[in-house]
Formats: structure tokens, sequence, C-alpha cells
């Protein structure tokens, strides 16, 4: 019989197996995120309207997203520092995300101009060079334009969230676990606030949500793994009861405890040692970012295709197209993201190398 308890593992032991990108638990997560997204709109398309459950699924996996990118970028940034010292923290952190993020976005945004789109009923869709100028630089919340790709309203706001990610990463790190806990206190208020102030700061309404992941981190800096993996699913299930509870009047409130609760729960349990499953939700998670952005338009596209054949083409699309995305535009991108942040490192160590020039009469300006 399985036991609820096990040897701890260790904070160390649990940042090998983050570091390593061998983590069946985030991948879990990640996989389950993206899969709430898909069957939530996909819910949507075959019943032609959005249902409660399916909205709940939809948002609630929106949310997962959002804890787990934060969870994963502040061990991303540890690793940095541990790796490369503090130096390059933050041109390396916006280098690898650049190229992580933009270039599959924009390439999609791109699809969507050039074959104008598509509506729930079929109808093409038209935009000015600002609204595609928004899209492409994931301003939209900003400029308040149409959202070109469905899905692509959550971008902006991880974007947004990048820029003071690497500030949060500098206070929180070498500083007691209250801090943290104060942080997500704090931002509660002016998340609750920011409607009534500009719909701009949409950021600041899900702020709550992101420094969720930032507490998981955190407890995982000092907390031993004590709860065997085997139980990660169940206790992941049933932080769900959070979201799937609320109700649409204060459904950010509900966000929040939901977020909190999933952030607390992750740095307790065990790795799940899981053989093909472990497999399957690695493969999910993998190409997770492409089944976000493309999954929308190819259900979109298949309100065109006569029915004996809509079915089993959604499926294929479903599984070909963000493979094809992941392996011609992703990861090449992601490696090319990777050889900048190298040669810019590279580039600076080589300056500290070279010794300075004396300053004298004859040669007033070093280097010349």
């Amino acid at each position: 019989m399985t036991s609820v308890l096990e040897k701890p593992e260790s904070a160390a032991s649990y940042r090998r197996s983050t570091f390593s990108g061998e983590s069946t638990n985030l991948d879990l997560i990640r996989a389950v995120a993206v899969l709430c997204v898909f069957f939530g709109h996909l819910a949507t398309y075959r019943h032609e309207g959005l249902n409660e459950t399916a909205w709940h699924f939809a948002q609630m996996g929106v949310l997962i997203f959002f804890v787990h990118t934060s969870f994963v970028l502040m061990l991303s940034l540890e690793r940095s520092v541990e790796k490369n010292g503090s130096n390059y923290l933050f041109r390396d952190f916006y280098t690898r995300r650049f190229f992580r993020i933009y270039p599959l976005a924009v390439f999609c945004v791109l699809v969507a101009y050039f074959t104008h789109g598509a509506t729930a009923n079929g109808e093409p869709r038209y935009w000015t060079p600002y609204q595609l100028i928004s899209n492409l630089t994931l301003t939209t919340n900003l400029t308040y334009s149409d959202i070109m790709v469905g899905g692509l309203w959550t971008l902006p706001l991880e974007v947004q969230m990048y820029i003071v990610l690497p500030i949060v990463f500098l206070v929180v790190r070498g500083r007691a676990i209250w801090y943290a806990i104060v942080i997500w206190g704090a931002s509660v208020p002016f998340a609750l606030l920011q409607p009534h102030i500009s719909e701009r700061l949409n950021v600041l309404a899900y702020a709550p949500c992101f420094l969720g992941g930032i507490l998981a981190w955190r407890l995982s800096r000092s907390v031993k793994r004590r709860v065997n993996g085997w139980f990660w699913p169940l206790a992941f299930v049933a932080t769900w009861t959070f979201f799937l509870i609320a109700d649409r009047e204060h459904d950010m409130i509900y966000r929040y405890i939901f977020s909190l609760s999933l952030g607390l729960a992750i740095p307790h349990f065990a790795e799940l040692k899981a053989g093909w499953f472990g497999r399957l939700v690695h493969l999910v998670a993998k190409y997770s970012y492409g089944i976000y952005l493309s999954h929308l338009g190819i259900m979109m596209f298949m309100g065109k295709v006569n029915e004996p054949y809509r079915w089993p083409l959604l499926v294929l699309l479903a599984v070909i197209c963000p493979v094809a995305m992941y392996h011609f535009i992703e990861a090449p991108f992601i490696s090319l993201g990777q050889r900048i942040a190298r040669r810019y490192r590279g580039r600076e160590s080589n300056k500290v190398l070279v010794q300075p020039t004396p300053v004298s009469i004859e040669n007033p300006e070093p280097g010349i």
C-alpha cells in the first residue's frame, strides 16, 4: 500500500529535478492547464455557446498557467544566478523570454491577418495596421485593440509580468518567506481596485495569481517534500474546488484564492514516478504553447468542414499543428535566444579580461 508520507526529499533534491527539466509534477500542471483551456473551448464550440462549466475550466486553465509560469521562471532566474552570477540576470532573462514568447505569437498573428481569421459563424475578419501592430507587440490590453488570435489576451499580461519578475526575484530570494506572503497580501487590494482605475492596468488584476507561483518557488527553497508523489494528482484536483465554485460576479477573489492554494500545495509533494503517464504529460506540456495558440483557430476552421470529416480532421490538426510549430518555430527560436544570451555573457567576460591601458599625458584616453 502506498504511504502518504515518505522519506522527506530535501529542497536541494527538488531543485536538481526541476532545474534539469525532469519534473513530472510540473509537466502535469502545464498539461492540465492547456487541456482545461482546450476542452473548455471545445465544449463551447460544440454547443455553440459558453456554458458555465466550460467557462470555469477554460479560465482555470489560464490561472494554472499563470502560477506554473511564474514558478518555473523563478526557478530559471535562480539557476541563472547560480550559474552566471547576477550581472547578466536582466539581460539573459529578457532575451530568452523574448525569443520564447514572440516568434510563435507573431507567426499566429500573421496567419490570422493574412487569412482574415474567422468568427464562429465563418465570417472573415479584417484588422487595421494599428490593430496588427498591437497584436504583434502583445500590447492589445494597452491599446484596447481587437485580439486577432484566440487566447492571445493572456500573453500581454505575461509579458508585462516579465518586466517586474527579476526585481521580485531579487527582493524575495534572500529574505524570509514572510516577505513573499506580505507581497501577495498587499497585491490583493491593488488587484481589486484596478477595474476602478484603468483597464490598461489589468495585469495588476492578475498579480496575485502570478504571485501564487512565486510563493510556491519561495517555499520550495526551504520545505522538504514529505508527501508521496502519487498523491499529487489528487491534491492538484482538490485545489480546483476553490475556483470551480466561483460565481461570475465575484470571480476575481476566487481566482486569487485558487492560485494561492495551488502555489502553497506544489512544494510539498515528492516527484511523481509515473512511467508512461509521465512521458505522456511531458509531451502535452512540451507542445502546450502551440496547442494554446492554435486550438481556437483550428476549431473555427472546422466550422467550414462537412460533418463526417470534421472531428477526425480536428484531432489530426490539433496534434500536427502544435508539433510542427514547436519544431519549426518554437524550438529553433528558443535555441537562438539561448545562444544570443551566451554571446552577450561572453562579450562581457572578455571585456573584464582585457586590462585597461594606463592613462598618461601621451595617451590621455585608455585604448587609443
